[in-house]
């Protein structure tokens, strides 16, 4: 297998808790012994394994709960920037798992952009490895199969080896999103009309129930993507506002163009002028989808009532 230097991105789709230590543990053992940093982010099932097949080792090891900080997959790339920019250069190694059983079909396609997205994020120095679990118990085959266009490499079975199907560059804003169902509150707004969006998004959110501060976050999401179409997206733009099933969704659409493929997924700096609007959405919202083009953009957040 050719040996890869930089950022080193690689799945592993097992079958249950065996072959999940089998693999995981000497990886992070690995780490220790090298006195590389290491990071767990994963479901609390898998983290009460590794520690416990860690034993006192398991002290040496930083964990992190993803189901909490990683329900928005837009929140994971800061995540591991944060954790590798933390440590100088020097070679880390992290678990990652963003996808798991009883995530949403709209959560799990975002989160397979996510994992195209990180070998953007990370392509240049500093080194250091990625290891992205997947239960082949509780997923279906179909998102199992798209591993290996976003890892370029794939452990499966014991064997481990480079992937025929991995693909370096993929438009992650293309594709369409799900159709809105009929009804919900629908309304066009220009430069005048940021009061309007705002008012319209806090009442559905009244309507719906969402706690104060969840409604605030919501409005304020809103108001940026507004204030983005109208900067950025020719002026103005179109708001859609519904609930569906345990959520609230809100998607603004306009005539501009994205061309930023980490867009929201980067932290501003304290002297950046502009583009904080989708980073954001990304930190207060449950899930928000981008799709763009040259025809335009389409934004939809989601928060969760229940």
């Amino acid at each position: 297998m050719t040996a890869r230097r930089g950022f080193r991105h690689e799945a592993l789709i097992y079958s249950d808790a065996d072959a999940f230590l089998a693999a995981t543990a000497p990886f992070l053992r690995a780490a220790l012994e090298a006195g590389e940093p290491a990071l767990v982010a994963v479901r609390r099932e898998n983290t009460v394994l590794l520690e416990g097949e860690l034993g006192k080792d398991a002290g040496a090891v930083r964990f992190a709960d993803i189901e909490a900080f990683g329900r928005n997959p837009a929140r994971i790339i800061p995540f591991w920037h944060e954790f590798v920019a933390g440590h100088g250069g020097k070679a880390v190694r992290g678990i990652g798992e963003p996808v798991w059983p009883g995530r949403a079909m709209a959560e799990v396609d975002e989160c397979q952009r996510h994992e195209s997205l990180l070998n953007v994020a990370f392509s240049r120095p500093p080194e250091w490895s990625l290891l992205c679990p997947y239960d082949a118990g509780g997923l279906d085959d179909a998102v199992l199969e798209k591993v290996a266009c976003s890892h370029p490499v794939v452990e499966q079975v014991g064997v481990r080896g480079e992937s025929g199907d991995y693909v370096a560059a993929v438009d992650c804003f293309a594709g369409e999103l799900a159709e809105r169902p009929d009804g919900g509150d629908t309304s066009e707004f220009d430069r005048t009309g940021l009061f309007d969006v705002r008012q319209r998004v806090e009442w559905a959110a009244k309507s719906a129930r969402l706690p104060a501060q969840r409604t605030a976050d919501l409005v304020l999401a809103a108001s940026e993507l507004a204030a983005n179409s109208i900067v950025h997206g020719g002026g103005g733009g179109r708001l859609y506002v519904w609930r569906q099933g345990g959520s609230l969704l809100v998607e603004v659409e306009d005539r501009g163009s994205i061309a930023q493929p980490l867009v929201g997924r980067e932290r501003p700096t304290p002297t950046q002028v502009g583009g904080r609007g989708l980073w954001i959405a990304n930190q207060v919202c449950d899930l928000v989808q981008i799709r763009s083009g040259a025809a335009g953009t389409v934004v939809r957040l989601h928060m969760n009532i229940d």
